[in-house]
Protein backbone atom coordinates (compact mmCIF):
# COMPACT_ATOMS: atom_id res chain seq x y z
CA UNK A 1 0.00 0.00 0.00
CA UNK A 2 1.39 3.40 -0.99
CA UNK A 3 1.02 5.87 1.85
CA UNK A 4 2.55 8.73 -0.16
CA UNK A 5 -0.33 9.05 -2.60
CA UNK A 6 -4.02 9.80 -2.32
CA UNK A 7 -6.07 12.76 -1.12
CA UNK A 8 -4.88 15.08 1.66
CA UNK A 9 -5.71 14.26 5.25
CA UNK A 10 -8.66 16.24 6.56
CA UNK A 11 -8.21 17.33 10.16
CA UNK A 12 -11.33 18.55 11.96
CA UNK A 13 -10.70 21.02 14.76
CA UNK A 14 -12.80 21.98 17.75
CA UNK A 15 -11.96 24.54 20.49
CA UNK A 16 -13.30 24.80 24.02
CA UNK A 17 -12.34 28.09 25.70
CA UNK A 18 -11.90 27.54 29.41
CA UNK A 19 -10.76 31.08 30.30
CA UNK A 20 -10.27 34.32 28.40
CA UNK A 21 -8.55 37.37 29.81
CA UNK A 22 -5.43 39.46 30.33
CA UNK A 23 -6.15 41.61 27.30
CA UNK A 24 -3.25 44.07 27.27
CA UNK A 25 -3.29 47.23 25.16
CA UNK A 26 0.39 48.10 25.62
CA UNK A 27 1.63 44.81 24.14
CA UNK A 28 -1.52 44.22 22.07
CA UNK A 29 -2.08 40.61 22.99
CA UNK A 30 -4.49 38.46 24.95
CA UNK A 31 -4.25 35.30 27.00
CA UNK A 32 -6.60 32.32 26.98
CA UNK A 33 -6.77 28.73 28.16
CA UNK A 34 -8.24 26.26 25.64
CA UNK A 35 -8.86 22.60 25.01
CA UNK A 36 -7.65 21.96 21.46
CA UNK A 37 -9.28 18.91 19.90
CA UNK A 38 -8.15 17.42 16.58
CA UNK A 39 -9.78 14.55 14.73
CA UNK A 40 -8.56 12.73 11.64
CA UNK A 41 -8.67 9.26 10.11
CA UNK A 42 -5.63 7.00 9.93
CA UNK A 43 -6.57 3.64 8.33
CA UNK A 44 -3.41 2.08 9.69
CA UNK A 45 -4.86 2.31 13.23
CA UNK A 46 -8.18 0.60 12.45
CA UNK A 47 -8.98 -2.59 14.41
CA UNK A 48 -11.82 -5.13 14.78
CA UNK A 49 -10.97 -7.61 17.52
CA UNK A 50 -11.37 -5.28 20.54
CA UNK A 51 -14.96 -5.31 21.89
CA UNK A 52 -15.13 -1.58 22.71
CA UNK A 53 -15.76 1.06 20.08
CA UNK A 54 -12.72 3.11 21.11
CA UNK A 55 -9.43 2.81 22.90
CA UNK A 56 -8.06 5.40 25.33
CA UNK A 57 -4.30 5.22 25.10
CA UNK A 58 -1.58 6.63 27.29
CA UNK A 59 -0.30 10.05 26.11
CA UNK A 60 3.16 8.51 25.75
CA UNK A 61 1.81 6.71 22.66
CA UNK A 62 1.60 10.04 20.86
CA UNK A 63 5.23 9.71 19.85
CA UNK A 64 4.40 6.44 18.04
CA UNK A 65 1.66 7.72 15.72
CA UNK A 66 1.37 10.41 13.11
CA UNK A 67 -0.01 13.78 14.25
CA UNK A 68 -0.80 17.00 12.40
CA UNK A 69 1.91 19.64 12.68
CA UNK A 70 -0.51 22.35 13.77
CA UNK A 71 0.78 25.62 15.23
CA UNK A 72 -0.71 29.02 16.08
CA UNK A 73 0.43 31.60 13.54
CA UNK A 74 -0.15 34.64 15.79
CA UNK A 75 1.25 33.04 18.93
CA UNK A 76 3.54 35.04 21.22
CA UNK A 77 3.83 32.45 23.97
CA UNK A 78 2.35 29.08 24.98
CA UNK A 79 2.79 26.31 27.51
CA UNK A 80 1.45 22.83 28.22
CA UNK A 81 -0.13 21.71 31.48
CA UNK A 82 1.39 18.78 33.33
CA UNK A 83 -0.33 18.91 36.73
CA UNK A 84 -0.93 16.33 37.94
CA UNK A 85 -0.24 14.49 34.70
CA UNK A 86 0.06 15.56 31.10
CA UNK A 87 -3.26 17.14 30.12
CA UNK A 88 -3.49 15.16 26.89
CA UNK A 89 -6.04 12.71 25.53
CA UNK A 90 -5.51 10.12 22.81
CA UNK A 91 -8.50 8.06 21.67
CA UNK A 92 -8.58 5.67 18.69
CA UNK A 93 -11.79 4.32 17.17
CA UNK A 94 -12.33 1.04 15.33
CA UNK A 95 -12.59 2.69 11.93
CA UNK A 96 -9.21 4.37 12.40
CA UNK A 97 -10.49 7.76 13.55
CA UNK A 98 -8.17 9.48 16.01
CA UNK A 99 -9.14 12.05 18.63
CA UNK A 100 -6.29 14.08 20.03
CA UNK A 101 -7.13 16.62 22.75
CA UNK A 102 -4.69 18.83 24.61
CA UNK A 103 -4.95 21.68 27.10
CA UNK A 104 -2.96 24.82 26.28
CA UNK A 105 -2.44 28.29 27.65
CA UNK A 106 -1.76 30.71 24.81
CA UNK A 107 -0.68 34.31 24.48
CA UNK A 108 -1.79 35.48 21.05
CA UNK A 109 -1.17 38.70 19.21
CA UNK A 110 -4.16 41.02 18.77
CA UNK A 111 -3.55 44.23 16.78
CA UNK A 112 -5.94 46.82 18.18
CA UNK A 113 -7.43 49.99 16.78
CA UNK A 114 -7.63 52.37 19.76
CA UNK A 115 -9.05 55.37 17.92
CA UNK A 116 -12.37 55.09 19.79
CA UNK A 117 -10.81 54.08 23.12
CA UNK A 118 -12.41 53.54 25.64
CA UNK A 119 -15.62 53.12 23.61
CA UNK A 120 -14.06 50.64 21.20
CA UNK A 121 -14.81 47.12 20.02
CA UNK A 122 -11.74 44.98 19.38
CA UNK A 123 -11.47 41.95 17.11
CA UNK A 124 -8.89 39.39 18.17
CA UNK A 125 -8.16 36.36 16.00
CA UNK A 126 -6.65 32.92 16.47
CA UNK A 127 -4.96 31.35 13.45
CA UNK A 128 -4.26 27.63 13.25
CA UNK A 129 -1.83 26.68 10.50
CA UNK A 130 0.15 23.73 9.27
CA UNK A 131 3.88 24.17 9.56
CA UNK A 132 5.38 21.56 7.23
CA UNK A 133 2.59 19.88 5.26
CA UNK A 134 1.21 21.71 2.26
CA UNK A 135 -2.43 21.59 1.22
CA UNK A 136 -1.59 18.62 -1.01
CA UNK A 137 -1.00 16.60 2.17
CA UNK A 138 -3.06 18.22 4.92
CA UNK A 139 -6.20 20.32 5.20
CA UNK A 140 -7.88 21.88 8.24
CA UNK A 141 -11.58 22.45 8.77
CA UNK A 142 -13.84 23.41 11.65
CA UNK A 143 -16.19 20.95 13.27
CA UNK A 144 -19.70 21.28 11.88
CA UNK A 145 -21.46 21.37 15.28
CA UNK A 146 -20.03 23.62 17.99
CA UNK A 147 -16.65 24.44 16.45
CA UNK A 148 -15.83 27.02 19.15
CA UNK A 149 -17.34 26.54 22.60
CA UNK A 150 -17.06 28.88 25.58
CA UNK A 151 -17.37 28.06 29.26
CA UNK A 152 -20.65 29.17 30.80
CA UNK A 153 -19.00 31.03 33.69
CA UNK A 154 -16.56 32.94 31.52
CA UNK A 155 -16.16 36.52 32.80
CA UNK A 156 -13.88 39.27 31.55
CA UNK A 157 -13.02 42.27 33.75
CA UNK A 158 -13.15 45.00 31.09
CA UNK A 159 -14.70 43.37 28.04
CA UNK A 160 -17.79 41.46 27.01
CA UNK A 161 -17.13 38.54 24.69
CA UNK A 162 -19.86 38.59 22.07
CA UNK A 163 -21.55 35.37 21.15
CA UNK A 164 -21.00 35.67 17.41
CA UNK A 165 -17.61 34.39 16.30
CA UNK A 166 -16.38 34.59 12.72
CA UNK A 167 -14.93 31.36 11.37
CA UNK A 168 -12.90 31.53 8.21
CA UNK A 169 -10.01 30.33 6.14
CA UNK A 170 -6.62 32.05 6.03
CA UNK A 171 -4.64 29.95 3.59
CA UNK A 172 -1.00 31.06 3.52
CA UNK A 173 1.15 31.24 0.41
CA UNK A 174 4.90 31.04 1.00
CA UNK A 175 7.90 30.30 -1.17
CA UNK A 176 7.79 26.72 0.10
CA UNK A 177 4.16 26.17 -0.96
CA UNK A 178 0.55 26.75 0.01
CA UNK A 179 -0.33 25.80 3.58
CA UNK A 180 -3.69 25.22 5.19
CA UNK A 181 -4.84 27.80 7.75
CA UNK A 182 -8.13 28.39 9.54
CA UNK A 183 -9.00 31.16 11.95
CA UNK A 184 -11.61 32.29 14.44
CA UNK A 185 -12.26 35.95 15.31
CA UNK A 186 -13.45 37.01 18.75
CA UNK A 187 -15.33 40.30 19.13
CA UNK A 188 -14.66 42.09 22.42
CA UNK A 189 -16.71 45.08 23.51
CA UNK A 190 -15.07 47.27 26.13
CA UNK A 191 -17.02 48.24 29.24
CA UNK A 192 -17.07 51.92 30.25
CA UNK A 193 -17.50 51.47 34.01
CA UNK A 194 -13.83 51.62 35.00
CA UNK A 195 -12.98 54.58 32.80
CA UNK A 196 -16.15 56.42 33.80
CA UNK A 197 -15.20 56.20 37.48
CA UNK A 198 -11.45 56.67 37.16
CA UNK A 199 -11.15 59.19 34.32
CA UNK A 200 -14.31 60.87 33.07
CA UNK A 201 -15.97 61.82 36.37
CA UNK A 202 -12.74 63.09 38.09
CA UNK A 203 -11.77 65.19 35.06
CA UNK A 204 -15.29 66.62 34.85
CA UNK A 205 -15.24 67.56 38.54
CA UNK A 206 -11.83 69.18 38.08
CA UNK A 207 -13.24 71.37 35.30
CA UNK A 208 -16.21 72.36 37.48
CA UNK A 209 -13.81 73.13 40.33
CA UNK A 210 -11.88 75.54 38.09
CA UNK A 211 -15.12 77.52 37.57
CA UNK A 212 -15.29 78.26 41.31
CA UNK A 213 -12.69 80.98 40.74
CA UNK A 214 -15.32 83.00 38.87
CA UNK A 215 -17.14 83.58 42.18
CA UNK A 216 -14.02 84.54 44.14
CA UNK A 217 -13.29 88.23 44.59
CA UNK A 218 -11.08 89.57 41.86
CA UNK A 219 -8.75 91.20 44.38
CA UNK A 220 -8.05 87.80 46.03
CA UNK A 221 -5.21 87.02 43.63
CA UNK A 222 -3.51 84.28 45.71
CA UNK A 223 -6.74 82.28 46.00
CA UNK A 224 -7.68 82.50 42.33
CA UNK A 225 -4.17 81.88 40.98
CA UNK A 226 -3.60 78.99 43.39
CA UNK A 227 -6.89 77.36 42.42
CA UNK A 228 -6.21 77.79 38.71
CA UNK A 229 -2.69 76.36 38.82
CA UNK A 230 -3.83 73.44 41.00
CA UNK A 231 -6.59 72.46 38.58
CA UNK A 232 -4.24 72.72 35.58
CA UNK A 233 -1.67 70.46 37.26
CA UNK A 234 -4.41 68.02 38.28
CA UNK A 235 -5.69 67.76 34.73
CA UNK A 236 -2.15 67.26 33.44
CA UNK A 237 -1.64 64.41 35.90
CA UNK A 238 -4.95 62.78 34.95
CA UNK A 239 -4.12 63.08 31.28
CA UNK A 240 -0.75 61.41 31.81
CA UNK A 241 -2.39 58.65 33.84
CA UNK A 242 -4.90 57.91 31.08
CA UNK A 243 -2.04 57.31 28.62
CA UNK A 244 0.09 55.21 30.96
CA UNK A 245 -1.70 51.94 30.16
CA UNK A 246 -1.85 52.57 26.40
CA UNK A 247 0.72 52.11 23.64
CA UNK A 248 2.37 55.09 22.01
CA UNK A 249 0.26 55.24 18.86
CA UNK A 250 0.52 58.00 16.29
CA UNK A 251 -3.22 58.78 16.02
CA UNK A 252 -5.52 60.63 18.38
CA UNK A 253 -7.76 58.58 20.64
CA UNK A 254 -11.18 59.50 22.02
CA UNK A 255 -9.81 59.74 25.56
CA UNK A 256 -7.12 62.15 24.31
CA UNK A 257 -9.77 64.47 22.89
CA UNK A 258 -11.72 64.41 26.16
CA UNK A 259 -8.64 65.16 28.28
CA UNK A 260 -7.48 67.88 25.88
CA UNK A 261 -10.86 69.64 26.02
CA UNK A 262 -10.93 69.43 29.83
CA UNK A 263 -7.41 70.83 30.02
CA UNK A 264 -8.41 73.63 27.65
CA UNK A 265 -11.36 74.60 29.87
CA UNK A 266 -9.20 74.59 32.99
CA UNK A 267 -6.45 76.59 31.31
CA UNK A 268 -8.99 79.05 29.90
CA UNK A 269 -10.34 79.64 33.43
CA UNK A 270 -6.83 80.63 34.53
CA UNK A 271 -6.35 82.88 31.51
CA UNK A 272 -9.74 84.46 32.20
CA UNK A 273 -8.51 85.75 35.55
CA UNK A 274 -5.34 87.12 33.94
CA UNK A 275 -7.42 88.91 31.29
CA UNK A 276 -9.91 90.27 33.85
CA UNK A 277 -7.07 91.44 36.09
CA UNK A 278 -5.43 93.25 33.19
CA UNK A 279 -8.67 94.92 32.08
CA UNK A 280 -9.45 95.90 35.68
CA UNK A 281 -6.07 97.58 36.10
CA UNK A 282 -6.55 99.47 32.86
CA UNK A 283 -10.04 100.49 34.01
CA UNK A 284 -8.73 101.73 37.36
CA UNK A 285 -5.96 103.70 35.63
CA UNK A 286 -8.52 105.30 33.33
CA UNK A 287 -10.69 106.39 36.27
CA UNK A 288 -7.62 107.67 38.15
CA UNK A 289 -6.59 109.86 35.23
CA UNK A 290 -10.16 111.04 34.78
CA UNK A 291 -10.39 111.97 38.46
CA UNK A 292 -7.06 113.79 38.25
CA UNK A 293 -8.26 115.81 35.26
CA UNK A 294 -11.48 116.74 37.06
CA UNK A 295 -9.49 117.84 40.12
CA UNK A 296 -7.29 120.07 38.01
CA UNK A 297 -10.35 121.62 36.35
CA UNK A 298 -11.94 122.22 39.76
CA UNK A 299 -8.80 123.92 41.06
CA UNK A 300 -8.70 126.22 38.03
CA UNK A 301 -12.34 127.10 38.63
CA UNK A 302 -11.70 127.94 42.30
CA UNK A 303 -8.73 130.18 41.42
CA UNK A 304 -10.87 132.36 39.13
CA UNK A 305 -13.91 132.50 41.45
CA UNK A 306 -12.93 135.65 43.72
CA UNK A 307 -13.03 138.15 40.86
CA UNK A 308 -16.25 136.69 39.60
CA UNK A 309 -17.68 137.09 43.10
CA UNK A 310 -16.62 140.82 43.18
CA UNK A 311 -18.47 141.42 39.93
CA UNK A 312 -21.54 139.89 41.46
CA UNK A 313 -21.11 142.08 44.59
CA UNK A 314 -21.22 145.25 42.52
CA UNK A 315 -24.61 144.12 41.34
CA UNK A 316 -25.69 142.82 44.73
CA UNK A 317 -23.95 144.32 47.77
CA UNK A 318 -25.31 141.60 50.02
CA UNK A 319 -22.75 139.15 48.57
CA UNK A 320 -19.53 139.41 50.60
CA UNK A 321 -16.24 139.36 48.75
CA UNK A 322 -13.36 140.10 51.04
CA UNK A 323 -10.45 139.76 48.61
CA UNK A 324 -12.07 141.95 45.98
CA UNK A 325 -13.28 144.45 48.68
CA UNK A 326 -9.72 144.88 49.95
CA UNK A 327 -8.49 145.47 46.45
CA UNK A 328 -11.20 148.08 45.83
CA UNK A 329 -10.38 149.87 49.11
CA UNK A 330 -6.72 150.03 48.22
CA UNK A 331 -7.58 151.37 44.80
CA UNK A 332 -9.78 154.15 46.33
CA UNK A 333 -6.99 155.20 48.76
CA UNK A 334 -4.52 155.50 45.93
CA UNK A 335 -6.99 157.55 43.88
CA UNK A 336 -7.59 159.95 46.84
CA UNK A 337 -3.93 160.67 47.36
CA UNK A 338 -3.35 161.09 43.65
CA UNK A 339 -6.12 163.74 43.60
CA UNK A 340 -4.60 165.75 46.49
CA UNK A 341 -1.23 165.80 44.80
CA UNK A 342 -2.87 167.32 41.76
CA UNK A 343 -4.51 170.10 43.79
CA UNK A 344 -1.21 171.12 45.27
CA UNK A 345 0.24 171.83 41.92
Amino acid sequence: MDYFSGPPVNVTINLFINSFGSITETTMDYRLNVFLRQQWNDPRLAYKEYPDDSLDLDPSMLDSIWKPDLFFANEKGANFHEVTTDNKLLRIFQNGNVLYSIRLTLILSCPMDLMNFPMDIQTCSMQLESFGYTMNDLCFQWLDIGPVQVADDLMLPQFVLKEEKDLGCCTKHYNTGKFACIEVKFHLERQMGYYLIQMYIPSLLTVILSWVSFWINMDAAPARVGLGITTVLTMTTQSSGSRASLPKVSYVKAIDIWMAVCLLFVFAALLEYAAVNFVSRQHKEFFRLRKKIKEQQRQRTVSTRPCAAHSLRLLSPAIPSRPCYAAATQFSWLSYHAGRSTDLF
